[in-house]
């Protein structure tokens, strides 16, 4: 296995992604150098192209907004995703390990449905809410080339030690779990180093 380094040179991670193509991609090779990274490093999920593969291909661990993984519940590895509905409203200071210590205050919708292929190529339709859909959202972004500070209203530069604290009394708000969602329009923030 390839040694496994977050990528953070913004002008390859605001590359949009390819989409996989079944029968000429290294497909499995792609997700086992995801999850290794994934389960070795303290990440709700990650995008392939944070870890240098310019491909459709996102790995989500179970997890609620204070990082805890639930070990009970299903992971997904989601390849050529697409949301196909959004609507609720939530908001998040979310981090990235590929926008180092930028935290963003970011709107996100309350539940996505989202149109995939597993591993074996199968498509699926799922539906995710709460604090998954936030997550799911944020790596989906990544695939496109979006940070979440993009979708910002607010940008912060905070340490991870500082983000821990920080988090105790700013934690994951839902403002509406079934009003329309759009997004507001991007703005193109610099990582900050």
């Amino acid at each position: 296995m390839e040694a496994l380094n977050i990528r953070d040179d913004e002008e390859f991670l605001r590359k949009i992604s390819k989409p996989v193509n079944f029968t000429s991609d290294d497909i499995q090779k792609y997700i086992d150098i995801l999850k290794e990274y994934s389960f070795s490093h303290s990440v709700y999920a990650m995008a392939a192209i944070q870890l240098g593969i310019d491909k459709r291909i996102v790995f989500i661990k179970s997890t609620d907004e204070k990082g805890e993984i639930n070990k009970e519940q299903e992971q997904y590895v989601m390849i050529n995703p697409k949301i196909v509905s959004k609507k609720g409203k939530t908001e998040f200071w979310e981090a990235c390990a590929s926008g180092l210590d930028n935290v963003g205050l970011v709107e996100r919708p309350y539940l996505i449905v989202v149109d995939y292929f597993n591993e074996k190529g199968k498509k699926q339709t799922k539906t995710f809410e709460g604090f998954s859909a936030t997550v799911i959202s944020h790596e989906l972004d990544h695939l496109d080339g979006i940070f979440h500070m993009d979708r910002a209203k607010e940008v912060l530069v905070i340490s991870k030690p500082e983000r821990m604290e920080f988090r105790k009394t700013h934690s994951y708000v839902v403002i509406s779990r079934d009003c329309d969602f759009e997004y507001p329009p991007l703005k193109k923030w610099k990582i900050s180093k």
